[in-house]
């Protein structure tokens, strides 16, 4: 049975006196792009391809909005985030973030824990930066927690088995990678960007 979108993201957008930030004239924006996904088509397996990864614009003249996403948890490859910008009536960009959403709920944008510099989350979850367990040369990691993100020697390798340039595939916290890893190097090292609790 196809997926449906798992999120409904709700956000309202005020000025510091809690006056609407734009009007009918001039509306405020919600600006929103799916970004993460690099070289790799961004889909949600069984259902759909997204040709349609934005940014795109929710316009709020003081009521409050409503968007529905696919969680990034449904979303293949793994590692994909939302980038969130906030434009005033006058196309000001207030401020940008981004946004891991998962599960299946209503998220409103001001309670959202938004991913900062540094690798984490400052909320549980919490995404970070460890090493995996496994033998070089080798094909299967372990990470400390579900995958995000998996990086060869400090490079970000792209998620999807099929790739013909070295890559890996995640289920969970165990990383398949489509190609050997090589000793001769010291710090031969496979680590990943994982969820912790």
């Amino acid at each position: 049975m196809p997926a449906t979108p798992n999120i409904t993201l709700t956000a309202t957008l005020e000025d510091f006196t809690g006056a609407a930030a734009g009007s009918v004239a001039n509306p405020a924006k919600l600006r929103i792009a799916l970004c993460g996904f690099g070289p790799v088509l961004p889909r949600v397996t069984g259902t759909t391809m997204l040709a349609r990864t934005g940014p795109f614009d929710e316009y709020s003249t003081g009521a409050a909005l409503s968007i529905t996403l696919f969680g990034n948890d449904q979303i293949t490859p793994t590692g994909t985030y939302y980038s969130i910008e906030i434009l005033d009536g006058e196309d000001n960009v207030v401020q940008c973030g981004a946004y891991i959403f998962t599960g299946s709920t209503t998220i409103d944008l001001s309670n959202a824990a938004q991913i900062v510099p540094g690798g984490y989350v400052p909320s549980l979850p919490q995404l970070k930066y460890l090493p995996c367990a496994g033998a070089v040369p080798g094909t299967i990691y372990t990470a400390p927690g579900p995958i995000v993100a998996l990086f060869y020697n400090g490079v970000a390798l792209p998620a999807g088995q099929a790739l013909p340039t070295l890559s890996y595939t995640a289920v969970g916290n165990v990383a398949t990678l489509n190609f050997t890893t090589q000793t001769g190097a010291p710090n031969d090292r496979i680590d990943a960007l994982c969820v912790v609790t």
